[in-house]
């Protein structure tokens, strides 16, 4: 799902005319960003691969709509956040590196916690690159989607606690 959200987020940010259009475009990346990671499941890849459960998959995009890439990196951010608190860090929960095998459950949460922070703040970052308007209305629609995904997903609840308070403590220092 993760990669149709890409396409047409990426079709709608290469003709997008107006701030709306682009404001559409990158949160269709943020639905990309929240499901992509697990585009590992349909590649001859395993579960928890470090090439798509990090900012790795964020480089093809840097060509791209600067509203699609950081769209994409805080529903990444939103995604990683949520695979760093898994019932138990064993077997399919650990991340995998292709030809070695999983890197153990210390590395593999150092791997996420470390990706996810990278990924929401460049994201961040992209859209405070935008106009204001345009960069507001997208970080709320981007907070209410990755609130949705962290709330459904068994490991979202301590990440969106955290995502909260750093939130919060954000806006205090402003």
């Amino acid at each position: 799902m993760g990669a149709l959200w890409l396409m047409l987020a990426w079709l709608v940010g290469a003709r997008a005319p107006t701030p709306a259009a682009r404001a559409i475009a990158t949160l269709m990346g943020v639905a990309a960003g929240l499901t992509l990671p697990d585009l590992d499941q349909w590649l001859p890849l395993t579960h928890r691969s470090a090439l798509t459960h990090s900012v790795l998959i964020l480089v093809p995009l840097m060509s791209g709509s600067r509203g699609v890439a950081a769209g994409v990196a805080l529903g990444l951010g939103f995604h990683l956040a949520a695979d760093c608190f898994p019932r138990a860090m064993v077997g399919y929960a650990t991340v995998k590196w292709p030809f070695v095998g999983s890197i153990g459950a210390g590395w593999s949460y150092a791997w996420l916690a470390t990706n996810s922070l990278v990924a929401s703040a460049s994201g961040a970052w992209g859209l405070a690159r935008e106009e204001a308007r345009l960069g507001l209305v997208v970080l709320a629609g981007a907070a209410v989607m990755g609130a949705g995904y962290l709330w459904s997903d068994p490991g979202g609840w301590p990440a969106l606690v955290l995502y909260a308070a750093a939130g919060w403590w954000v806006w205090r220092r402003r």
